[in-house]
């Protein structure tokens, strides 16, 4: 395994494209591609459960709120790289993801729908007795800028703000 430093480098180095597919590969090992899908096929129901207009009180000082898909894969593969239990799974899917395209990949997920299903123990999406959806984030402390850069995203890509 590389040491951190080196994981996050090779990170910040990907393309939209590599990094999405190394996200899908990190989702495919922990095996939540069946959640993810399931998130994918409610977008617009979760999007509605997030209220736009009160993003910007949680947004860091600075911070712009359109993300691609890529910028926001590469922040959750830096921020699952600092975890003990997946910065493992992250080398091999960052090195895969490097590597030539020699199979097919059949699932194309939303990036968001990946992002939710990664980070369960972070956003939890829930559906209430009247088949509204909520969102709620669990927020670390602050001096985690990785998450902050997750989670900036993430509603950035749920609201649309592309």
């Amino acid at each position: 395994m590389a040491r951190r430093g080196e994981l996050e480098q090779g990170i910040r180095g990907l393309s939209d494209e590599a990094a999405v597919r190394a996200l899908m590969a990190v989702a495919e090992e922990r095996g939540v591609l069946t959640e993810a899908s399931e998130l994918a096929s409610r977008a617009a129901e979760l999007a509605a459960g997030v209220d736009a207009a009160d993003l910007e009180a949680y947004l860091p000082e600075g911070a712009q709120l359109a993300v691609s898909e890529g910028e926001l894969a590469r922040a959750v593969l830096e921020y699952a790289a600092r975890s003990d239990d997946l910065a493992g799974t992250v080398g091999e899917a960052v090195a895969y993801a490097r590597s030539p395209m020699d199979r097919f990949d059949p699932v194309g997920l939303p990036v968001t729908a990946l992002v939710i299903a990664i980070l369960q123990t972070e956003v939890i999406v829930k559906r209430d007795r009247h088949g509204k959806w909520s969102l709620t984030i669990h927020k670390r402390a602050l001096r985690d800028s990785a998450l902050g850069k997750v989670l900036t995203g993430l509603l950035s890509r749920i609201t649309g703000g592309e």
